[in-house]
């Protein structure tokens, strides 16, 4: 390239003519995507779901169960509990003492005798 043709105005340049490919139309349509594979995922995304909550479901009702039976059987325990508390109260009563001792042939004490200690000193003898 010389340096005349380089220093050309931008109005004078000639493009040399070229020759444009001709258009023509491509056959066929718009191509889609099939809709088998979607559909089959959808529908097993769904089933997956469906078959998880109806486990997390029977799992929460076997707790439930469980739960159930133990409320029961607590329930049945502080009621023997209750009765045995009872039971020791009315057996620690006086008068139940002292019926008890009668049966295993104990006397009650005519003239009771007190100890008295004198008050205890701390190690070393100081007061």
């Amino acid at each position: 390239m010389s340096a005349d043709r380089a220093f050309v105005p931008a109005g004078r340049r000639t493009i040399p003519a070229t020759r444009r490919p001709t258009l023509r139309s491509v056959p066929g349509g718009v191509t889609r995507m099939p809709r088998a594979p979607f559909v089959v995922l959808v529908l097993s995304v769904l089933g997956v779901g469906l078959i998880g909550l109806l486990l997390l479901n029977t799992a929460i009702q076997q707790g439930s169960f469980a739960l159930d039976e133990l409320e029961a059987e607590t329930a049945e325990l502080r009621d023997r509990q209750t009765t045995l508390a009872d039971d020791v109260a009315r057996r620690a009563a006086p008068d139940s003492l002292a019926e008890a001792a009668r049966r295993l042939g104990m006397v009650p004490a005519e003239n009771p005798i007190f100890v008295e200690l004198p008050p205890a000193q701390p190690a070393g003898g100081r007061p």
